[in-house]
């Protein structure tokens, strides 16, 4: 079993790098990649500490999960493979654009008539269920029954964590929000994982919003220099997982898989196995490409 997509205290997960290795061992993973938001963090905690290694028998790929942009869409790319310390991370200021982004949809919720409370309403970068408005503002909205009937009438429903795909990402929701002014596009992200000594992969196809999604994914393979795509994910059925497979056959693409953990941000998927077991990715998925990279 493998599981290359997960999430520590350096992004937005709330395990620490040594609880994630423990949890690995423990459920006999046999490789895994920590995958953190524009973060390789983990990696110099493990280059600093080697005991933590110890704590894990399995095989680690150097990884991360980089925010880009595609069709004025949020997306992301996984990198795995990459040199950690020569990896070029584009610098953003994540607080100062999560505030202005918390700030414009606090204005949407005035608009809409929405409630919410100002003493919780904010933006802690070091509070992992504070550091993403969209986080912020979907525990918010869900706090109060009377916010319901006004969101029924947006429609898309949605829980705390995927107010970010849902609406802060769909351009027909009200509280969209373009970002391609503030993250990379598609393209340059490859570049600077492939400049890394990595591979990029399209991370969770399916569950962007895009209107023809099998559509969008197509033309990524077919006009980026992606190697490869997330086939088995959390959240996909098993139609989007067999979709996913055929395309990278037919573009002649790499397969990944991965469950996305975050801890308790997440707190019904677990490191492995998903949500109710509904994972168990096996070695085999990775075999054409795992032996082209370096381990950590």
């Amino acid at each position: 079993m493998i599981d290359l997509h997960m999430h520590t205290k350096y992004s937005d997960g709330s395990d620490s790098v040594e609880e994630i290795l423990k949890k690995a061992e423990n459920k006999k993973i046999e490789v895994i990649s920590i995958t953190d938001h524009d973060s390789v963090n983990a990696y110099y905690e493990l280059d600093e500490n080697p005991k933590l290694k110890e704590l894990y028998s399995g095989k680690i790929i150097t990884g991360i999960e980089m925010m880009s942009s595609y069709r004025g869409v949020s997306i992301e790319v996984l990198g795995y493979g990459i040199d950690y310390k020569n990896i070029k991370i584009p610098k953003i200021d994540i607080e100062e654009i999560q505030k202005n982004i918390l700030e414009n949809m606090k204005q949407v919720s005035k608009k809409l008539g929405l409630k919410y409370n100002e003493e919780t309403y904010y933006i802690d970068i070091n509070n992992s269920v504070k550091q993403y408005a969209s986080v912020v503002m979907g525990t918010e909205l869900l706090k109060y029954d009377e916010n319901k009937q006004i969101l029924r009438k947006i429609g898309n429903e949605f829980e705390t964590t995927t107010f970010f795909r849902v609406h802060q990402s769909n351009k027909k929701s009200p509280f969209y929000v373009d970002l391609t002014d503030y993250i990379t596009d598609i393209n340059k992200a490859i570049s600077i994982i492939h400049d890394a000594g990595g591979l990029a992969f399209l991370a969770h196809g399916y569950i962007y919003p895009f209107q023809n999604k099998d559509e969008v994914i197509e033309e990524i393979l077919n006009t980026t220099e992606i190697d490869g795509i997330e086939c088995i994910y959390t959240n996909f059925s098993e139609n989007e997982r067999k979709k996913a497979c055929n395309l990278c056959k037919k573009y002649n693409k790499y397969m990944s898989g991965g469950t996305d953990y975050h801890g308790i941000l997440k707190f019904d998927i677990e490191l492995g196995s998903g949500r109710n077991n509904n994972m168990n990715i096996q070695k085999e998925l990775i075999g054409d490409w795992i032996s082209k990279l370096m381990f950590f």
